[in-house]
């Protein structure tokens, strides 16, 4: 990492035998620097500056938002800026896995592996993208074998590998009789809830979006139902599928959601938990009793209500 800015720097990839030359104007030197001499570093360079663009247009979104939280057609700024945002991720994703698959054996690609869009949004999870992982693995082991960041990635791959064999294998979504797994995410001030903790005799777990207006138009009346049954016996565990904290802590207070039990992977849908109940979308859950047994799923409101006066009556 170059700095010569405070704010912005340059990454060069340099290897044995390489004269790296790199020119720029200032300011503004991370924007326009070219790299001549050094192969690899020149590959980084083009793959970053698009990159960089990306992100650059998505600080841009977050700044619009921001701005019209006052805006009454407030609704409609949220949507337009879930729709361009998501149109960004899915284009530097694509970027990425094509700069990848063209060239597994460079250096740039480990880079590309651990590349970010914002400062939260994982482009690649190992969990779920271990193909990518592997690919890249298996090409800088065979060219570069004795370096440390291969040999890294190598022992990183092998472990994942290793934790996936010991995982059960789920064929479809959580089903009724299924006993729910053990989830522990991070609420929105970092401390981790596991949702063995919770005490409950009855419990919903509630997947949803600050993106997903069906499941956001269910909260006025799930907060009713909390109220009704949280004295006999019934909790949320509420898993958000979201990229950016700012928002999820923004709906938590807009939409007045007032159980405590808030948790979030802050990888949209590439959640963990959500892929290891199935959850391919919003808004899904799942009703346990204190065993942790699913009684009922994807339960509207009023459904959960009738429920609920079933089981605690």
């Amino acid at each position: 990492m170059l700095y010569i800015e405070p704010q912005s720097n340059i990454r060069i990839l340099p290897c044995p035998n390489d004269t790296i030359t790199i020119s720029a104007t200032y300011p503004g030197i991370a924007a326009t620097c070219a790299i001549k001499g050094s192969a690899e570093s020149e590959r980084l360079l083009i793959l970053l500056k698009k990159h960089n663009y990306c992100n650059y247009v998505l600080d841009t979104l977050n700044h619009y938002y921001m701005a019209n939280q006052l805006n009454r057609n407030f609704s409609k700024v949220v949507e337009f800026v879930r729709e361009k945002s998501d149109s960004i991720l899915k284009a530097d994703r694509q970027l990425h896995e094509q700069f990848i698959r063209e060239q597994p054996n460079s250096l740039a690609s480990y880079v590309a592996l651990s590349s970010k869009l914002g400062l939260r949004t994982n482009l690649f999870d190992i969990q779920h993208d271990l193909n990518f992982f592997e690919m890249v693995d298996t090409a800088l082991m065979n060219r570069y074998d004795t370096i440390a960041i291969t040999t890294m990635l190598d022992r990183y791959v092998k472990q994942a590998k290793a934790l996936n064999t010991l995982r059960p294998k789920r064929n479809g979504c959580i089903a009724i009789g299924d006993t729910m797994p053990d989830l522990a995410m991070s609420n929105p001030y970092g401390d981790t809830i596991r949702l063995s903790k919770l005490t409950a005799k009855y419990i919903l777990v509630n997947f949803w979006g600050s993106w997903c207006r069906p499941a956001r138009e269910q909260h006025a009346e799930l907060r009713k139902v909390f109220r009704t049954y949280r004295y006999r016996g019934f909790d949320i565990y509420s898993v958000a599928l979201e990229r950016n904290l700012d928002d999820w802590k923004n709906t938590i207070r807009e939409d007045r959601l007032i159980w405590i039990n808030h948790v979030s992977e802050l990888n949209y849908m590439n959640s963990y938990a959500a892929r290891q109940l199935g959850v391919e979308s919003v808004p899904f859950n799942a009703l346990i009793d204190n065993n942790h047994v699913v009684i009922a799923k994807n339960l509207t409101p009023d459904e959960l209500n009738t429920k609920l006066a079933e089981l605690t009556k």
